[in-house]
């Protein structure tokens, strides 16, 4: 790892380079020494107390180095435990502080963190400057295994003209695979039409779908267009397939078997030249067993389907997916937010997302408004994170570690109503180990606290 350093305690930079091992490399640098500053993992500079002469000088020093072109963190080693150097330090963008009284292994850990957070920031960066080269999938599926081989899937079904059926819970990203599903396809250069079905009443949808002459209905003042002629010969989409009514359903099917319609109140027949891409967030089975929705239809439907499962099941996609809308809407805001805390992405790994990425979406941009600083931390997110610790912004790793095993505890012993075999299970640990984990965590089981409360 390569640490460069800005200050003048030369001497001191060098022999600490020399304790801290073969993993690290300390250099010296120069504000005006561009390519240099740029060429590193992490960058230090030195901020001494504030009764200090050149207090004022350093602090300048340091807000100008977190300023690099290339975004790399900046370590502020301090000669003082002062909390409102600490806040001076953060607020003027450092990453992370190092109190020069710390142990070595302490500054490993947050010289390490420092490089982490670089090289996923570099990540996010590449993700988004190559998302049309790489055929828009990217920004819509992530990097999770998972949406890995959707991707793949996808970028073949593309090439075609074949009928897609999208399933997934609200929020998992069905129109935005949609639109890439066009995007990237043959019929990328005509139009892309959506239609919400479950937000048109039954008496519009087929005026919506399939448009009307001249006095078909009362108030048909004019002739117009439905959305498959507006479609042309590129994509429609049709979202909440499922909650088209038996009528509708009926005349769908006709223009999948026979590619042709009628406008309302015409005889004449249109051809239909577009591509048909659908989605739901039902079981369409279920409601073909139900007979609600039409068993041919849905056969015809789907003839290829893709499934996207929920954030919860792509854990390793939230912090690319939580970097990549920080810094969409810091572009878009004009706002200096431009990283997470640790207790931040720690909430977001643990929490269900029911929302799924449009819920982390609206997070994000919530937090990126509400933020004054460099950093989005507990306090910015939205109120179902108000339950989190915000102490933990200000701990320490192994603290950390601790809060989050009672926080996973305390949640499992809740699912399974403080059934500890069960939970003990669901954790793959011996129950011994989780009396244990409860004892030296001081877990207060479910219950526990509202009967001491009450008595």
């Amino acid at each position: 790892m390569k640490c460069h350093f800005v200050d003048e305690r030369l001497d001191f930079f060098a022999i600490l380079g020399e304790k801290l091992g073969e993993e690290f490399t300390l250099e010296p640098a120069d504000l005006e020494e561009r390519e240099k500053l740029l060429s590193c993992d992490v960058l230090l500079t030195s901020l001494p107390s504030r009764e200090d002469a050149e207090f004022s000088a350093r602090f300048e020093r340091l807000g100008k180095l977190v300023r690099n072109p290339g975004g790399i963190p900046v370590v502020a080693f301090l000669s003082t435990t002062d909390r409102q150097v600490v806040r001076l330090a953060w607020g003027a963008g450092a990453y992370d502080y190092f109190v020069e009284t710390g142990s070595l292994e302490e500054l490993r850990l947050v010289l390490r963190r420092a490089a982490q957070f670089y090289e996923l920031q570099r990540e996010v960066e590449q993700l988004r400057v190559s998302a049309a080269r790489l055929t828009d999938f990217v920004t819509v599926v992530g990097t999770d295994e998972k949406m890995r081989a959707i991707y793949s899937f996808a970028s073949k079904v593309a090439a075609t003209d074949a009928t897609v059926l999208i399933s997934g819970e609200t929020g998992t990203g069905k129109e935005l695979l949609a639109r890439a599903i066009h995007r990237t396809s043959p019929r990328a250069r005509e139009p892309f039409v959506a239609v919400a079905c479950s937000s048109l009443p039954e008496t519009l949808i087929e005026a919506e779908l399939f448009g009307h002459e001249r006095g078909a209905f009362t108030g048909a003042g004019s002739a117009r267009r439905g959305r498959f002629e507006a479609a042309e010969r590129g994509t429609i989409f049709l979202d909440e397939i499922g909650e088209l009514s038996p009528n509708t359903q009926v005349k769908l099917l006709r223009v999948l078997q026979e590619r042709s319609f009628e406008r309302l109140g015409s005889n004449q027949v249109r051809s239909m030249e577009a591509r048909i891409v659908c989605a739901t967030n039902r079981d369409l089975m279920e409601l073909v067993k139900a007979g609600t929705f039409r068993a041919d239809l849905y056969y015809r439907l789907n003839t290829i389907e893709v499934n996207l499962p929920p954030l919860r099941e792509r854990r390793d996609d939230i912090m690319v997916l939580a970097y990549s809308f920080l810094q969409n809407y810091a572009e878009r805001h004009r706002r200096p937010a431009r990283r997470i805390s640790a207790a931040a992405l720690a909430a977001f790994q643990e929490y269900e997302w029911p929302g799924n990425i449009r819920e982390l979406q609206n997070a994000i941009e919530r937090a990126v408004v509400v933020c004054d600083g460099p950093e989005i931390r507990i306090e910015h997110l939205p109120s179902q994170f108000a339950t989190w610790d915000m102490d933990l912004e200000d701990n320490s790793f192994d603290e950390e570690v601790r809060a989050f095993k009672r926080r996973l505890i305390t949640r499992v012993l809740l699912a399974f109503d403080n059934n500890k075999l069960q939970a003990a299970r669901s954790l793959k640990i011996a129950r011994s180990s989780l009396h244990r984990l409860i004892d030296e965590l001081e877990v207060s089981e479910p219950g526990t606290r509202d009967r001491n409360t009450a008595n």
